[in-house]
């Protein structure tokens, strides 16, 4: 059994580097390989990966996509967010092949390898998970010092307590179950594709998780919310519980991909499946 991870993000300070370590570094640890897809950092920076390569370890395990500015003007519209999850997302998806792909966020560290796997061997191939994050404030985890991260999510294992907040974006959205139910969606690669993805013309911020949560239900898969398998997320600046922050500057419509959605949009080609894409490995 395989296991992945896909995550994007961009080269633009708005996260810090030890972060980026921090998480990558967590997610090599528990899966078996980890796509990290840089979406739209500038030009004149390229992609944050090759700023933070070495301090990285060495897998062979690493999966890297770059994705420049010249090419997302292309595929989303000039007023679309400037890193915006579905397109990157879906590129890492459709090109892995793990028996389950799990979708999670640059602010997250794992869940330890051991619980992670151990939640596995009764998980259901037919089921769309979405496992409950548990918030931590970013400066606790680096105080003692970058490596110190493993030891605190030690102690945070046997401490914490599961993160029970319920979510509603619509009136008749029985899809979100939790909060922020993107930072960690988990579904066997069978699911992804049947599914085909993120919907790739929610070019703008919010409610992908939501609405994709709600095509699994539509495509007759289960849908779980997980409690019990502790991982966590690192706080960053500008993010309130609702999720806005400054860096979302337009919204998708809950109503047209929540409340009243019924069908796929994405074509057979979804993750840009006809485009020969560079995978770099690390």
């Amino acid at each position: 059994m395989k296991t992945a991870a896909i995550l994007y993000g961009r080269n633009d300070d708005y996260k810090e580097d030890d972060r980026a370590v921090i998480c990558i570094t967590s997610l090599l640890e528990t899966f078996d390989e980890v796509w990290y897809i840089d979406w739209n950092s500038p030009e004149e920076r390229g992609s944050l990966l090759w700023q933070i390569e070495d301090r990285l370890p060495k897998t062979g395990r690493l999966k890297h996509i770059v994705i420049p500015p010249s090419v997302v003007k292309q595929l989303t519209p000039a007023d679309a967010s400037v890193g915006g999850s579905v397109l990157p997302n879906n590129i890492g998806v459709r090109r892995c092949d793990a028996d389950w792909i799990v979708v999670t966020t640059m602010d997250i560290i794992a869940p330890n390898k051991e619980i992670f796997n151990n939640f596995l061997k009764s998980a259901d191939k037919n089921t769309f998970y979405t496992l409950s994050r548990r918030d931590i404030e970013y400066g606790d985890v680096i105080k003692n010092g970058l490596d110190d991260w493993r030891l605190f999510r030690n102690i945070l294992d046997k401490t914490s307590e599961e993160r029970r907040f319920t979510a509603k974006v619509t009136p008749n959205d029985n899809y979100s179950l939790i909060n922020c139910c993107g930072d960690f969606q988990l579904a066997s690669k069978e699911v992804w594709r049947k599914i085909k993805g993120y919907e790739e013309q929610m070019y703008y911020a919010c409610y992908p998780d939501t609405n994709i949560q709600k095509k699994a239900v539509l495509n007759g898969f289960g849908l779980e919310a997980v409690f019990n398998v502790p991982l966590y997320h690192m706080s960053h600046t500008g993010m309130g519980n609702d999720g806005t922050s400054p860096s979302k500057q337009k919204y998708n419509d809950p109503y047209e991909w929540v409340e009243w959605f019924e069908e796929s949009k994405n074509s057979s080609y979804w993750g840009l499946a006809n485009a020969d894409i560079e995978i770099e490995t690390f």
